[in-house]
């Protein structure tokens, strides 16, 4: 599967304002449709109904944070044989306080201190601040991220009053990852010549984990806006013919 190669911009404007911002993405954009299945696919709980996608936002970056991870990545690519820095596309779910998402035209993200959403999209990432939320740290202090979408939705936590819920897809340097089964939590590094760490099901694990321990491994790059109570089968056509057959009423487009 084929993402835009980069989804950071470096114009005029967002330079001038050195500021973090979302753009919508339409839902015909190739970016866009990838994206959404990528997330369906990915979404592999066998007792969570696959959500519907309400929108998906591509995350603009400042030129100082795309430079940052690019340098962080070519060093990656140089330390390593063949010369890649296996740069995948992950998610991660955290805490929401505001409604960024649930109206498309309104990407203005919040000032909420408790908002860790608003936050990552801002600042990118931030190793020390592992264990705030959550105190168990599987595989020690790190950034940790998965493959598996509904195992990022589990993180999630949002407004009671939104009916939406949201997860980041993240670009990180994998780079040479170390393999575990087992929990560590003792973990702060990596061993010499290992860059990410990749938790594999089976044993402590039913569902992946990549962990890194560096800030400029991981950018924020989209967020998915999805409704988990609304089965995808149900579509906005499918509820104005249910409604419009028990009402007997024709329903406004």
């Amino acid at each position: 599967m084929i993402f835009r190669r980069y989804s950071f911009k470096r114009s005029a404007t967002s330079a001038k304002k050195k500021t973090t911002r979302l753009v919508a993405l339409s839902p015909q954009d190739s970016t866009y449709i990838q994206l959404e299945k990528h997330f369906q696919d990915a979404w592999t709980h066998p007792k969570k109904p696959k959500p519907q996608v309400h929108a998906i936002f591509e995350v603009v970056l400042t030129e100082e944070s795309l430079v940052a991870f690019l340098r962080y990545r070519a060093l990656v690519e140089l330390s390593r044989v063949p010369r890649n820095a296996n740069e995948q596309l992950l998610f991660h779910g955290t805490s929401r306080s505001c409604s960024l998402g649930d109206d498309k035209t309104r990407t203005q993200l919040c000032a909420t201190p408790g908002c860790l959403l608003c936050s990552v999209i801002r600042n990118s990432f931030d190793v020390s601040k592992c264990g705030k939320r959550h105190r168990f740290r599987r595989f020690g202090t790190g950034i940790y991220t998965t493959a598996c979408s509904s195992k990022a939705d589990d993180y999630f936590a949002g407004a009671a009053d939104s009916p939406f819920r949201a997860v980041l897809v993240n670009r990180v340097v994998v780079g040479t990852p170390l393999t575990r089964h087992h929990n560590a939590e003792e973990l702060t590094e990596l061993p010499f010549g290992y860059h990410s760490l990749v938790g594999v099901p089976g044993a402590d694990l039913n569902y992946g984990e990549t962990v890194v321990y560096a800030n400029d491994a991981i950018r924020p790059a989209y967020l998915i806006v999805y409704a988990a109570d609304v089965p995808p089968e149900v579509r906005v056509a499918d509820l104005r013919s249910i409604l419009s057959t028990l009402f007997k009423t024709p329903i406004a487009s």
